[in-house]
């Protein structure tokens, strides 16, 4: 019962980490460096947001159609970007399977209409992964014990990894993530079909999952240049390359459950990460909000979408 409060309430803990971010910096002039951002960044950078989304529509429209599922790209973007919005308003990870329901309702099985999905969010954590293991490179000159210490974690997660894989636990770890995009209340009622999102994800070899990865680093370039856009809008002098290593590894950390929308742990790690260029508080606060402000103007974008495809929940 106590691990099922905390888990309930443990968005709470990024809300408190922001609160105390807050009681010591200027909230006045948190607000001053928003309304000087310069306008032409701020409005280049949610225009990237499109050309991102398309890019994540292909990438999913590619693992799907191996399937056998085709949808144009229309239906696809509306359907993807649904769950954008639909992620932003539920708990859990109802955003993230509702490209499963839009199958489901098709005719597919759960089991074969998660596929997609899983491996769609697999690609986007391997991208991240590989480029902050090789971007932590460049950070060595900067945080030589930090990122050390962090490319040894990496290591070791891989090398568990493909242990795993020797021993014979490949299906006992497709099993905890399959469940993983499935909220717990609904993985008994929805009888999911575990065995078919086996056979299915067999259908994929080396060079499907190689396009999968080329797509998703794609759609990651428009994600980093619009990171650059915000930063040079709010006036950070922070070169290109660090600045999307530390983007990545603060969106890493959010993925931790104890924030809304990254809320206090995605500020606390951009001021972690641009200490070394003596940047105010108050300036990467506003940065932060700047990229909140990026995730609901993709979430409205999903609203639209979603207003012109409903999905029943």
């Amino acid at each position: 019962m106590k691990k099922t409060n905390f888990k309930k309430y443990s968005f709470l803990l990024g809300l408190i980490l922001f609160i105390i971010i807050l009681s010591r910096t200027n909230i006045g002039e948190i607000f001053q460096n928003i309304k000087t951002i310069k306008l032409p960044y701020l409005i280049f950078a949610l225009i990237f947001t499109l050309p991102s989304f398309i890019n994540k529509t292909l990438c999913w429209k590619y693992i799907i159609k191996q399937q056998g599922i085709n949808y144009n790209l229309k239906d696809s973007f509306l359907m993807y970007c649904s769950g954008m919005y639909i992620g932003l308003i539920t708990p859990g990870r109802m955003g993230e399977i509702a490209k499963a329901l839009y199958l489901k309702k098709d005719g597919h099985s759960m089991g074969k209409s998660l596929v997609g999905v899983i491996l769609d969010r697999l690609s986007d954590f391997a991208f991240l992964l590989a480029f902050v293991f090789f971007g932590s490179l460049f950070l060595l000159t900067v945080f030589q014990k930090q990122v050390l210490i962090f490319i040894l974690g990496i290591l070791i997660a891989i090398i568990l990894f493909f242990i795993f894989l020797k021993i014979g636990l490949v299906k006992w770890f497709l099993n905890k993530v399959f469940l993983l995009f499935v909220p717990s209340k609904y993985q008994n009622s929805w009888k999911i079909n575990f065995q078919e999102f086996l056979n299915d994800l067999k259908i994929y070899k080396l060079k499907h999952y190689l396009v999968i990865f080329l797509i998703t680093a794609f759609s990651w370039v428009f994600y980093y240049l619009q990171m650059y856009l915000l930063a040079k809008g709010v006036g950070l002098n922070v070169p290109f390359l660090y600045l999307a290593i530390s983007v990545t590894i603060a969106g890493l950390i959010t993925l931790i459950p104890i924030s809304v929308s990254g809320i206090g742990t995605r500020d606390a790690a951009l001021i972690i990460f641009f200490s070394p260029f003596l940047i105010a508080k108050e300036q990467i606060i506003a940065y932060s909000a700047l990229i909140l402000l990026t995730v609901i103007w993709g979430a409205f974008i999903g609203l639209i979408c979603w207003l012109i495809k409903p999905i029943r929940f």
